[in-house]
C-alpha cells in the first residue's frame, strides 16, 4: 500500500448561495464516526462540558460532544487511548483523517493507495470484483466514419447484470476483429490505425471474460483527387452520418463556389483549387463553418454538427429519498443533481443543462428570503416542503435500448431522441445553526458566502450513477413534456473529503476593470457521455480589485483559492481528472447575459489532495486568456463601416489564442458556428448565403428582420506532437468533435455580445405623463458612448411626433448610458399633446441609423 501523504502542518447568483449555506457547515450525526466511550454524545452547551478540548468539542448545532483533533494523528487510539478511540478509524486501513476539526475516514483515489490485491472503488479500498459480475459492456465510440491512415482511441464501459456500473482490476483486453484496422492491448482503451477500405462492419472488440462488445468501422479511402475537397459530416455527439446537408464552398469574397449534398455516410466531394470557407448546413443541426480552409493539406474534413438545442426537450427526474433536515431548530438539506455535459459548455444552451428557475422562500431567525434556484436544485427545509423529484434536463446522444413507445435504439439515436448520461448530484444535510451568518442579508455576496465557508466544510457530497438513459420530445408549445425516467442519486455518496488549494493566474481585464469573480471546478470526464463535476471553489476580486482574487481566511496570499472534491467513483475510475479556473465578470451560472465576459484555464490533476491549509498550491499554468472584444458583423448587402457584405471580423486578435469562434443564435435557439484561425480573424471571412430554404441564422428571424446574438470565444489549443494545431489540420483531423476539442483546449475566453436592442423601462404604453418628465429605456448588445477606442459603438437618437412643432424639434441624441446599460431623456416642457410618440433608435458613431435598424416606439399622453 502507498501510504497516504500527510502535509507538514505548520505552528446574484442564487445557486451560489445556497451551495454557500450547505457547505459552510459541519458534519452532521449521521456523518460523525462512532466513539467507542468517553464523552462522546453527551449532552453539552459549551466545550468544557465535554472534557479533554483536545479530544472533543461541543457541537452546539446539535447540543452534543463530539470528537475533536487537530492533526491527523489525534484521530488514532495512538493518541486518544483506547477508551476514545473511534471506532470508524480504526476498522479501516485508511485510518481516519483530521477535516475541519473533525475525524472523518480516510479515502483514496486511485489502486495505488491500496493494499496489494485491493482495488480504489467508490473512495473505499476492497477486493477486485469478479469477472463473473461482468454482464454487458459498450465500447465508445462505437461507430466511426474515417479515412485510411486515421488513429483512433475506443473506450469500453461495463457493468453488471443489474445495470450498475463495474470498473474490472486490468480493464479489457482489446483486439481488432477486422484486417481493416490494427491495434489492441490491455485497460481501459486502446488504440486503432484504419488500414483499408472498406464498408461498415463490426472491427474493434473489447472483452472482459466470457462478455465482449464491439465498434463498427467505416473506413473511406484516400482522397487523392487534386482540386478537390472531401467532407464528411457526422452527429457530433453520436458519430452516425448526417446524410442530406448541404456542403457549400466559398471563396475570399464569400460567393459560392461548389455545392454538394452528402450522401448516406455523410460524404461530400467538391471542388476547391484555393484556399476556402467550407461551410455545412442542415435544417435539423447547428450550422458549421470552417474559415479560411488551406488546401495544400490533406484535403480531407471531418466536420462534426450538434443537433439544433432546442428541437428536443427532456431528461430525467432525480429523487432524494433520505437527504432530510438535521438538528433542530431549523435546519437545510440540499441536491443539486444535473446530467453529463459533452464538449465545451458553451457547446450546450443553458436549458440543456439546468431547467428554467423557481422561487423558493427560506425562513430563518424571523426572516424569509426569496431566492431563485433552477428546477434541477431540490430543496427541504427553512420552511420549503421538499419536491418528490426535480426536472434534470439531458442532451442527446445515443441509446442501447428501445424506448418505452417502441423506437429501436438504432432509429432514436439517429433522430436525436434519446440519450444516455452520467447523472451527477452535489448533496449536503446543514442544521441552522451551522448556516454562514449573513445569507438571509439582502444583496449579500453569494460567491463571497461560499469562499468563506469552505474552509469549515465538512459535509458536502458528490453522487454519481453512470450510463442514465432517458427520451427526448419535440417540444409542443403551451404543453410540458412526458415526465422523464427516475433516477435515485441517494444511495451513491462519496464526500468531498479532498480540501486543498488551488493558485489561478492573473484576472484578465475587460473594459474598465478587472474580472470580478472566480470559480474552480474539479471534474472526470465519461467517455462518450460527458464532463461530470467531483468539487468546487471560489474567490471574489473586490477588495482590492486588482489581478488577483482576494485573500481567504488562513491562506498567505491574493490568488489562492480553496477547493474540495470527491475521488472518481462508482464507475469513474481510472478517467482522468481535470481542473477549471472560470473567472468572470458578473454572476455565474443560469442564461448568459448581454455583456458578460469570461475567461477559463484548464489543467489535467493527478488526483484530488489532502492539503486543508494549502502549504503546496496546485498551480494552473497557463494564463488566462483576455476577452475578445472588438469583433463586428455586418449582415447588411452593403459595406458599412468598412465591414464587407456579410463580413464577419475582430478589430485585434487575442493574444495567446490559436482559434477563434463566432456563434450566432436565432430567436429559436438555433446556431450557426464560424472558426477562424486566431491569425486570421483580424482580416475577417464573409459568410456565404445559406442555399435556398434553409433560414440564415445571422438573423434572429422575427419579421424586423433584426440580427442574431452573438458571443465570440478565443481558445488556446494544445500542440499536438509538439506541433501546433490550426484550424485546418483539427478540421482533417477530427479534432472539432466534442471529446477531442475538451482535451485538447487549455484556455478559453468569451464575450457575449448579445444583439442589439432596446427595451422601454418607463412609462408604460399610453401613459400620461407630465411635461418634462424623465423617460427611461435600457440598452442591450450595444455600447453607448462616443470613444471607438473604448469599444463605443454610437448614440441613442430620440425623435417624437405627434405633439406639434415644439415636440418635433425636441430630437436629441444620447451618447452616456449607465453601466447597466439604461439611458434617460427629459422630455421638454414646451411639448404636449394627447399622442405624443417617442421613437429611440440606435445610431453609429456618425450618426447613421444602425443596418438593420433597431428602434423602440412609446405614446404616451402629455397634458
Amino acid at each position: 500500500m502507498r501510504s497516504i501523504p500527510h502535509p507538514v502542518r505548520s505552528p446574484g447568483l442564487v445557486l451560489a448561495c445556497l451551495l454557500a449555506c450547505a457547505m459552510g457547515c459541519a458534519m452532521s450525526d449521521m456523518d460523525a464516526p462512532f466513539i467507542q466511550g468517553g464523552r462522546a454524545d453527551a449532552f453539552c452547551t459549551v466545550d468544557q462540558d465535554c472534557g479533554d478540548p483536545a479530544l472533543f468539542f461541543c457541537n452546539t448545532a446539535l447540543s452534543r460532544c463530539e470528537p475533536a483533533c487537530r492533526t491527523d494523528l489525534d484521530c488514532s487510539e495512538q493518541r486518544r487511548g483506547e477508551l476514545n478511540a473511534i471506532a470508524g478509524c480504526e476498522s479501516q486501513a485508511l485510518g481516519c483523517r483530521c477535516d475541519a476539526r473533525r475525524c472523518v475516514p480516510a479515502l483514496c483515489t486511485g489502486d495505488a493507495d491500496c493494499e496489494d490485491g485491493e482495488l480504489c472503488r467508490d473512495g473505499a479500498c476492497g477486493a477486485p470484483p469478479a469477472e463473473s459480475r461482468v454482464a454487458a459492456c459498450h465500447v465508445v465510440p462505437e461507430r466511426v466514419i474515417a479515412p485510411v491512415g486515421a488513429t483512433l482511441r475506443f473506450e469500453a464501459w461495463v457493468s453488471d447484470v443489474a445495470g450498475q456500473p463495474v470498473v474490472p482490476r486490468d480493464g479489457l483486453t482489446w483486439a481488432a476483429v477486422s484486417a481493416r484496422v490494427k491495434g489492441g492491448g490491455t485497460g481501459a482503451g486502446a488504440t486503432f490505425t484504419l488500414e483499408t477500405a472498406g464498408a461498415e462492419e463490426e472491427a474493434v472488440e473489447a472483452r472482459v471474460g466470457s462478455v465482449a462488445c464491439r465498434a463498427r468501422v467505416t473506413v473511406l479511402p484516400p482522397h487523392t483527387a487534386s482540386g478537390q475537397v472531401r467532407v464528411v459530416v457526422t452527429d457530433a455527439l453520436t458519430g452516425y452520418p448526417v446524410q442530406g446537408a448541404s456542403v457549400v464552398v466559398a471563396d475570399a469574397l464569400g460567393g459560392e463556389t461548389a455545392r454538394e449534398s452528402t450522401d448516406a455516410l455523410g460524404v461530400a466531394v467538391l471542388a476547391a483549387r484555393s484556399d476556402s470557407t467550407v461551410s455545412v448546413f442542415h435544417p435539423d443541426f447547428g450550422y458549421l463553418t470552417v474559415a479560411n480552409y488551406d488546401v495544400n493539406g490533406t484535403r480531407d474534413l471531418r466536420l462534426p454538427l450538434r443537433r439544433n438545442p432546442a428541437d428536443r426537450v427532456g431528461g430525467v427526474r432525480a429523487r432524494f429519498t433520505h437527504l432530510a433536515p438535521v438538528g433542530t431548530g431549523g435546519a437545510l438539506a440540499l441536491g443539486l443533481a444535473g446530467l453529463s455535459v459533452p464538449g465545451l459548455q458553451s457547446d450546450s444552451a443553458s436549458a440543456q443543462v439546468q431547467g428554467p428557475d423557481r422561487s423558493v422562500d427560506l425562513s430563518l431567525g424571523g426572516v424569509t428570503r426569496p431566492f431563485q434556484v433552477p428546477a434541477n436544485v431540490w430543496v427541504n427545509g427553512l420552511g420549503v416542503l421538499p419536491l418528490e423529484s426535480v426536472e434534470v434536463p439531458g442532451i442527446p446522444g445515443v441509446c442501447d435500448a428501445a424506448l418505452a413507445d417502441g423506437t429501436d435504439p438504432e432509429t432514436a439515436t439517429r433522430t436525436g431522441t434519446c440519450g444516455t448520461r452520467t447523472a451527477w448530484a452535489l448533496t449536503a444535510q446543514v442544521p441552522s445553526g451551522e448556516l454562514p451568518a449573513g445569507m438571509m442579508d439582502p444583496g449579500t455576496d453569494p460567491l463571497l458566502l461560499l469562499a468563506r465557508a469552505l474552509p469549515q466544510s465538512g459535509r458536502f457530497s458528490s453522487a454519481v450513477q453512470r450510463d442514465v438513459r432517458f427520451p427526448l420530445y419535440a417540444p409542443i408549445e403551451g404543453r410540458l413534456p412526458p415526465a422523464g425516467p427516475l433516477t435515485s442519486l441517494d444511495f451513491q455518496q462519496v464526500p468531498l473529503a479532498f480540501p486543498f488549494v488551488v493558485r489561478v493566474p492573473p484576472l484578465p481585464r475587460f473594459r474598465d476593470s478587472y474580472l470580478a469573480r472566480a470559480l474552480v471546478v474539479g471534474s472526470v470526464t465519461a467517455p462518450g457521455q460527458g464532463t461530470v463535476p467531483l468539487g468546487l471553489g471560489a474567490a471574489v476580486n473586490a477588495n482590492p480589485v486588482d489581478p488577483n482574487t482576494d485573500t481567504q481566511p488562513l491562506l498567505s496570499s491574493p490568488g489562492l483559492v480553496r477547493v474540495r472534491m470527491a475521488p472518481a467513483h462508482h464507475g469513474l475510475e481510472g478517467q482522468a481528472y481535470r481542473l477549471v479556473a472560470v473567472a468572470s465578470s458578473g454572476a455565474l451560472g443560469g442564461e448568459e447575459p448581454v455583456g458578460r465576459a469570461t475567461s477559463a484555464v484548464t489543467a489535467p490533476l493527478d488526483a484530488p489532495r489532502f492539503d486543508p491549509e494549502g502549504l503546496q498550491p496546485v498551480p494552473l499554468a497557463d494564463a488566462f486568456l483576455g476577452i475578445p472584444e472588438g469583433a463586428r458583423y455586418n449582415p447588411d448587402v452593403l459595406p458599412w463601416h468598412g465591414l464587407l457584405p456579410r463580413e464577419w471580423r475582430m478589430d485585434a486578435s487575442v493574444s495567446g489564442a490559436t482559434l477563434v469562434r463566432a456563434t450566432f443564435t436565432n430567436a429559436a435557439g438555433r446556431r450557426w458556428t464560424v472558426w477562424v484561425d486566431s491569425r486570421r480573424s483580424v482580416t475577417g471571412v464573409r459568410l456565404p448565403v445559406p442555399p435556398a430554404g434553409l433560414e440564415d441564422r445571422t438573423f434572429q428571424g422575427d419579421t424586423e428582420g433584426s440580427r442574431a446574438s452573438l458571443a465570440v470565444e478565443a481558445l488556446t489549443v494544445a500542440p499536438s506532437e509538439g506541433r501546433s494545431q490550426t484550424l485546418s489540420s483539427l478540421a482533417e483531423s477530427g479534432g472539432l468533435s466534442p471529446e477531442p476539442l475538451v482535451r485538447s483546449v487549455r484556455a478559453v475566453s468569451t464575450l457575449n455580445y448579445g444583439r442589439p436592442q432596446m427595451t422601454w423601462l418607463a412609462p408604460a404604453e399610453g401613459a400620461t405623463v407630465a411635461r418634462g418628465a424623465t423617460l427611461r429605456l435600457r440598452v442591450d448588445g450595444f455600447q453607448v458612448g462616443t470613444e471607438p477606442a473604448n469599444g463605443d459603438e454610437g448614440g441613442v437618437l430620440i425623435t417624437l411626433s405627434g405633439g406639434g412643432v415644439e415636440c418635433f424639434l425636441a430630437q436629441a441624441r444620447i451618447d452616456v448610458a449607465t453601466r447597466s446599460g439604461e439611458v434617460s431623456f427629459a422630455l421638454p416642457t414646451s411639448c404636449s399633446g394627447a399622442e405624443v410618440t417617442v421613437v429611440a433608435s440606435l445610431v453609429d458613431t456618425l450618426g447613421l441609423p444602425l443596418r438593420p435598424a433597431v428602434s423602440a416606439a412609446r405614446t404616451v399622453r402629455v397634458p
